[in-house]
């Protein structure tokens, strides 16, 4: 009896001093292989960082405080030890940390005799001088997308009116076109070029068009008749059809200086690529091709929409 009750009392010694070596023991708490070299006061100039396997998650624990974390390295074989809250005392070294044992952490695998050996840089850096307390780093803000260059004002054709319903009159006899000056200038289009793909017109002597204003362009002077065109609106009368007369299927229609070969704007639809490519969609009949915004140029169909109720001279 008495020798089992002392192999029991040897037993429960050996299991007391197996616990004590497993979480107070310095030698089980190396936690890279190496000892500190310097203690210093920080207060919290700790850089914290998340560690990779075989250390999981974010923290390192202690049995008491659960309050420690790991830093980058500032050197080669560094490592930061800080505490995150109040007195903020930090261990750092040029070499692997040694952690006292009345702190007590637990490694949670990378401590203890299975922790890999330090192996010392060629040429140790100095040791630091503590830096000042960084903020914590925000989550960085999503780029804000680029802001286009604004369009360059200009004198464009804003809205097309090529498939005429019967209760606005007959193809080609009331077509139109609708131009825009977007400049601050009032712009002198006497003798200025409309054409389509088979014909061109010359406007008339004195036409001239002031900035912000529109200009409607039409066959023949009935055309007035069919629509409410506002009283500023500056109305050219051509006298036959715009160019050959504008193709319902799919056409172009451009203006340019006569003493320009470039137009100085164009608009395609349907079939007829020379301005877009690929070309605004054919509307409907009645319907006109306009521009989103009058100020919108990006010499692409995607400027232009369908519109049901056309709106000439505005």
């Amino acid at each position: 009896m008495h020798m089992a009750l002392a192999s029991k009392l040897s037993l429960f010694i050996l299991m007391s001093l197996l616990f004590w070596a497993l979480f107070s023991a310095p030698a089980l708490a190396f936690p890279f292989g190496g000892r500190i070299t310097v203690y210093h006061v920080c207060y919290n100039e700790t850089i914290f960082t998340r560690l990779s396997p075989p250390v999981p998650g974010d923290y390192v624990w202690t049995r008491s405080t659960r309050t420690y974390q790991f830093g980058p390295p500032r050197n080669v074989g560094q490592w930061l030890l800080g505490l995150t809250g109040i007195p903020y005392d930090c261990l750092w070294s040029v070499s692997p940390i040694y952690v006292q044992p009345a702190i007590s952490i637990m490694m949670m695998g990378s401590s203890g005799p299975a922790a890999p050996a330090y192996r010392p840089p060629p040429n140790p850096s100095p040791s630091p001088s503590p830096g000042p307390s960084p903020s914590p780093s925000p989550s960085p803000s999503p780029s804000p997308s680029p802001v286009p260059p604004p369009e360059t004002p200009k004198l464009v054709i804003n809205e097309i009116y090529y498939d005429v319903d019967w209760a606005h009159g007959d193809d080609p006899d009331n077509e139109w076109v609708e131009l825009y000056n977007g400049t601050g200038n009032t712009v002198n289009l006497s003798g200025w070029i409309i054409q389509n793909a088979g014909g061109s017109d010359t406007l008339p002597s004195n036409t001239t068009l002031a900035p912000g204003k529109y200009m409607l362009i039409v066959a023949n002077e009935n055309t007035k008749n069919k629509w409410n065109i506002p009283s500023d609106t500056v109305v050219v009368i051509l006298g036959s059809s715009i160019g050959n007369g504008l193709t319902n299927g799919g056409d172009v229609v451009r203006i340019r200086s006569s003493i320009s070969a470039s137009p100085a704007d164009a608009a395609s639809w349907g079939t007829n690529t020379n301005a877009f490519s690929p070309s605004v969609p054919v509307v409907p009949d009645g319907h006109s091709m306009a521009r989103s915004l009058p100020t919108r140029d990006t010499d692409t169909a995607s400027d232009w929409i369908d519109k049901a109720s056309p709106t000439p001279g505005r």
